[in-house]
Protein backbone atom coordinates (compact mmCIF):
# COMPACT_ATOMS: atom_id res chain seq x y z
CA UNK A 1 0.00 0.00 0.00
CA UNK A 2 1.66 3.46 -1.03
CA UNK A 3 -0.12 6.77 0.23
CA UNK A 4 2.62 9.04 -1.32
CA UNK A 5 3.77 9.29 2.63
CA UNK A 6 6.69 7.87 4.43
CA UNK A 7 6.25 4.03 4.81
CA UNK A 8 5.64 2.95 8.16
CA UNK A 9 6.43 -0.77 7.99
CA UNK A 10 8.25 -2.78 5.84
CA UNK A 11 6.84 -6.29 5.50
CA UNK A 12 9.95 -8.40 5.07
CA UNK A 13 10.91 -12.16 4.88
CA UNK A 14 9.64 -15.31 2.70
CA UNK A 15 7.28 -14.83 -0.12
CA UNK A 16 6.39 -17.12 -2.52
CA UNK A 17 4.57 -19.74 -2.38
CA UNK A 18 4.12 -17.69 1.22
CA UNK A 19 0.26 -15.83 1.79
CA UNK A 20 1.07 -14.84 5.31
CA UNK A 21 1.22 -11.07 4.10
CA UNK A 22 -2.62 -11.34 2.21
CA UNK A 23 -3.84 -13.63 4.63
CA UNK A 24 -3.07 -12.09 7.94
CA UNK A 25 -1.02 -9.00 7.88
CA UNK A 26 -2.06 -6.38 5.64
CA UNK A 27 -5.51 -6.92 6.53
CA UNK A 28 -4.66 -6.19 10.57
CA UNK A 29 -2.50 -3.18 9.37
CA UNK A 30 -5.38 -1.77 7.42
CA UNK A 31 -7.51 -1.97 10.30
CA UNK A 32 -5.20 -0.36 12.32
CA UNK A 33 -4.33 2.28 10.12
CA UNK A 34 -1.27 1.86 9.39
CA UNK A 35 0.54 2.68 6.16
CA UNK A 36 3.11 -0.52 4.78
CA UNK A 37 5.36 -1.36 1.89
CA UNK A 38 4.60 -4.79 0.36
CA UNK A 39 7.55 -5.99 -1.58
CA UNK A 40 5.95 -9.58 -2.34
CA UNK A 41 4.77 -9.15 -6.41
CA UNK A 42 4.01 -11.99 -8.83
CA UNK A 43 6.67 -11.01 -11.48
CA UNK A 44 10.02 -9.84 -9.16
CA UNK A 45 12.70 -8.83 -10.97
CA UNK A 46 16.15 -7.28 -9.87
CA UNK A 47 15.08 -3.48 -10.70
CA UNK A 48 13.11 -4.20 -7.55
CA UNK A 49 15.84 -4.05 -5.30
CA UNK A 50 16.33 -0.26 -5.37
CA UNK A 51 12.43 -0.18 -4.63
CA UNK A 52 12.95 -2.16 -2.09
CA UNK A 53 15.66 -0.60 -0.58
CA UNK A 54 14.64 2.52 -0.20
CA UNK A 55 11.28 1.24 1.48
CA UNK A 56 13.29 -0.48 4.21
CA UNK A 57 15.46 2.59 4.81
CA UNK A 58 12.43 4.42 5.13
CA UNK A 59 9.94 2.49 7.35
CA UNK A 60 9.64 2.97 10.94
CA UNK A 61 9.74 -0.74 11.84
CA UNK A 62 10.28 -4.18 9.79
CA UNK A 63 8.30 -7.01 9.85
CA UNK A 64 10.34 -10.05 8.86
CA UNK A 65 8.24 -13.86 8.91
CA UNK A 66 10.90 -16.42 8.15
CA UNK A 67 8.65 -19.18 7.27
CA UNK A 68 8.78 -22.93 7.22
CA UNK A 69 8.18 -23.36 3.26
CA UNK A 70 11.14 -21.54 2.07
CA UNK A 71 14.51 -21.46 2.86
CA UNK A 72 14.39 -17.33 3.22
CA UNK A 73 18.13 -16.96 3.38
CA UNK A 74 18.07 -13.84 1.99
CA UNK A 75 15.54 -12.76 4.70
CA UNK A 76 17.65 -14.29 7.30
CA UNK A 77 20.78 -12.14 6.38
CA UNK A 78 18.37 -9.04 5.91
CA UNK A 79 16.89 -9.40 9.10
CA UNK A 80 20.26 -10.02 11.10
CA UNK A 81 21.37 -6.60 9.38
CA UNK A 82 18.42 -4.65 10.30
CA UNK A 83 18.65 -5.76 13.87
CA UNK A 84 22.11 -5.11 14.56
CA UNK A 85 21.98 -1.95 13.14
CA UNK A 86 19.50 -0.68 15.70
CA UNK A 87 16.55 -0.80 13.52
CA UNK A 88 12.95 -1.74 14.83
CA UNK A 89 12.54 -5.25 13.64
CA UNK A 90 9.17 -7.53 15.00
CA UNK A 91 10.53 -11.49 13.66
CA UNK A 92 9.07 -14.76 13.45
CA UNK A 93 10.71 -17.68 12.87
CA UNK A 94 9.27 -20.77 11.94
CA UNK A 95 11.52 -23.65 12.03
CA UNK A 96 11.80 -26.12 8.71
CA UNK A 97 10.27 -30.01 8.93
CA UNK A 98 11.91 -33.02 7.42
CA UNK A 99 10.59 -33.42 3.78
CA UNK A 100 9.31 -29.90 2.91
CA UNK A 101 9.20 -28.96 -0.60
CA UNK A 102 10.89 -25.75 -2.18
CA UNK A 103 10.24 -25.21 -5.26
CA UNK A 104 10.25 -29.30 -6.64
CA UNK A 105 13.23 -29.96 -3.98
CA UNK A 106 13.08 -31.97 -0.67
CA UNK A 107 14.45 -30.19 1.80
CA UNK A 108 16.43 -33.14 4.21
CA UNK A 109 19.23 -33.57 6.15
CA UNK A 110 22.62 -31.64 6.45
CA UNK A 111 20.43 -28.92 4.46
CA UNK A 112 17.79 -29.00 6.98
CA UNK A 113 20.10 -28.90 10.01
CA UNK A 114 21.89 -25.45 8.01
CA UNK A 115 18.53 -23.90 7.66
CA UNK A 116 17.10 -24.55 10.76
CA UNK A 117 20.75 -23.59 12.97
CA UNK A 118 20.65 -20.46 10.51
CA UNK A 119 17.10 -19.61 12.32
CA UNK A 120 18.11 -20.39 15.71
CA UNK A 121 21.17 -18.11 15.23
CA UNK A 122 18.64 -15.50 14.19
CA UNK A 123 16.19 -16.03 16.88
CA UNK A 124 18.94 -15.56 19.25
CA UNK A 125 20.35 -12.22 17.75
CA UNK A 126 17.17 -10.95 18.15
CA UNK A 127 16.55 -11.49 22.18
CA UNK A 128 20.45 -10.13 22.69
CA UNK A 129 18.81 -6.28 21.10
CA UNK A 130 16.28 -3.85 22.55
CA UNK A 131 14.96 -2.81 19.21
CA UNK A 132 14.08 -6.46 18.48
CA UNK A 133 11.34 -8.39 18.98
CA UNK A 134 10.47 -11.98 18.54
CA UNK A 135 7.15 -13.22 18.19
CA UNK A 136 5.36 -16.22 17.72
CA UNK A 137 2.07 -15.31 15.11
CA UNK A 138 1.85 -12.70 12.31
CA UNK A 139 -0.45 -11.61 14.44
CA UNK A 140 1.67 -10.89 17.32
CA UNK A 141 4.11 -8.88 15.25
CA UNK A 142 1.73 -6.79 13.44
CA UNK A 143 0.40 -5.98 16.93
CA UNK A 144 3.98 -5.09 18.25
CA UNK A 145 5.00 -2.95 15.17
CA UNK A 146 1.52 -0.82 15.96
CA UNK A 147 2.65 -0.20 19.58
CA UNK A 148 5.82 0.80 18.49
CA UNK A 149 4.06 3.63 16.23
CA UNK A 150 1.95 4.37 18.53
Amino acid sequence: MTTGTKQQVFLGGSCNPTTWREDSAIPLLKMADVDFYNPQVDDWHEGLVALEATAKEESVALLFVIDSQTRAIASIQEATEYIAAGRNVALVVEDMVDGTDVDGQVVTGRELKDLNRARAYLRNQVTRYDNGKLCATVDEAVGTVVNWLE
